[in-house]
């Protein structure tokens, strides 16, 4: 049989070259499910009177195969165990002692359209076996916001199916990876930054955004998306919230993570042994490289400095054993958080304009001299 057939990146979107490799069936194929069409081939051999006759029979476009000397035969769409059936029944109508074998020998292959949030959206050459992973690979995998949990699939009867990817990839639901015939269109929608995505960084393979289900767990995020780095420590994950205009820092022990309920515009970070992570109000937080005698002080600066809305001088160090310290002087060991937390006034005033911060000083002030009449 022919190959599946992978990609050769870079040749634009849609228009990849590919090469055949081999054919690994999931189950061998059964005869009384098998929809044939056309470009499917069979080995016909037939024993008449007149001799043998041996040939390759390929459906035509208009679902047909030609035997010379018995005729066309139209076979499209049927199952292959009923068109062995219809060949044969052809074939002894001319010759009626004739002995016939036929067997399927390459499947067909044909063009599916794969757009949305695929990094090579466009049509890819796919055979009857293949599914929708398949498909998703030829097409250099999802975007990081892809909606793996909503793929569309328009099929060519004219109804449309919803599939949940990730029910594949944790439980193995062959149902949410299914195969394709013919005309079948394929859409991965894009998700939204702000109302349905979590940043992922750290120590961890493929740092960025994440669309999440409605009341995802830390956990089943970790289970479906996650791949750690070597040095991953996940002792304890950091997860900057922002709510009200006011940012948390929450500390999440592995003992906590299927309890943890993600909220869009979650910040998760993934700390690592051997290096240093800075968080909070700094222009530049993330993980760093550990450097003996450093104190919080240094790695603030390595980090950008603080925010206007950080102050600095009440940092929390939080140490892999679990005690804290607070202030720049403290020597930082590798594994520790540095947080530079809100300022009071930044919690108070928020992101107010000038003007409104003019209004907030004076009506304080007013407030004051009442009390004073």
């Amino acid at each position: 049989m022919r190959g599946k057939e992978t990609p050769e990146r870079g040749s634009g979107l849609g228009d990849n070259r590919y090469f055949p490799t081999e054919t690994i069936l999931e189950n061998t194929i059964d005869p009384r499910e098998y929809i044939i069409g056309p470009g499917d081939e069979f080995a016909f051999n037939m024993l008449s009177s007149d001799g043998i006759v041996s040939l390759v029979l390929k459906i035509s476009p208009t679902g047909e195969v030609l035997i010379p000397a018995v005729g066309v035969i139209f076979i499209d769409k049927m199952t292959l165990v009923n068109a062995f059936k219809e060949i044969k029944t052809k074939c002894l109508d001319k010759y009626g002692n004739a002995k016939i074998n036929l067997s399927l020998k390459s499947l067909r292959q044909f063009k599916i359209l794969i757009a949305g949030a695929v990094k090579y959206p466009g049509f890819y050459p796919v055979n009857t076996i293949d599914r929708l992973s398949d498909l998703v690979e030829k097409s250099g995998g999802f975007h990081q916001l892809a909606k793996e949990y909503n793929i569309m699939i328009q099929r060519s009867s004219g109804t449309t199916e919803n599939i949940n990817y990730i029910n594949y990839i944790l439980n193995g639901d062959l149902n949410e990876n299914p195969q394709f015939i013919e005309g079948d269109q394929i859409f991965v929608p894009f998700g939204n930054i702000e109302e349905e995505a979590v940043a992922i960084r750290g120590s961890i393979k493929g740092n960025g955004y994440e669309m999440i289900l409605e009341k995802e767990s830390l956990q089943h995020l970790i289970r479906r998306k996650i791949e750690f780095s070597k040095n991953t420590d996940i002792s304890n994950v950091v997860i900057t919230r922002f709510e009200d205009d006011n940012m948390k820092i929450i500390f999440i022990a592995p003992n906590e993570f299927h309890l943890t309920i993600l909220k869009p515009g979650d910040i998760i970070d993934f700390s690592e042994n051997r290096s240093v992570m800075v968080n909070g109000f700094v222009k530049t937080p993330g993980k760093y490289k550990y450097s003996p005698g450093y104190v919080a002080a240094d790695y603030i600066g390595i980090a950008g400095g603080n925010l206007i809305e950080g102050n600095a001088k009440k940092v929390i160090i939080y140490h892999k054993d679990g005690t804290q310290d607070m202030g720049q002087s403290i020597l930082i060991q590798r594994g520790d958080i540095i947080v530079i937390p809100q300022t009071k006034v930044s919690l108070v005033i928020g992101k107010l304009s000038l003007l409104e911060l003019t209004s907030v000083i004076l009506t304080i002030y007013l407030t004051y001299l009442a009390t004073k009449t």
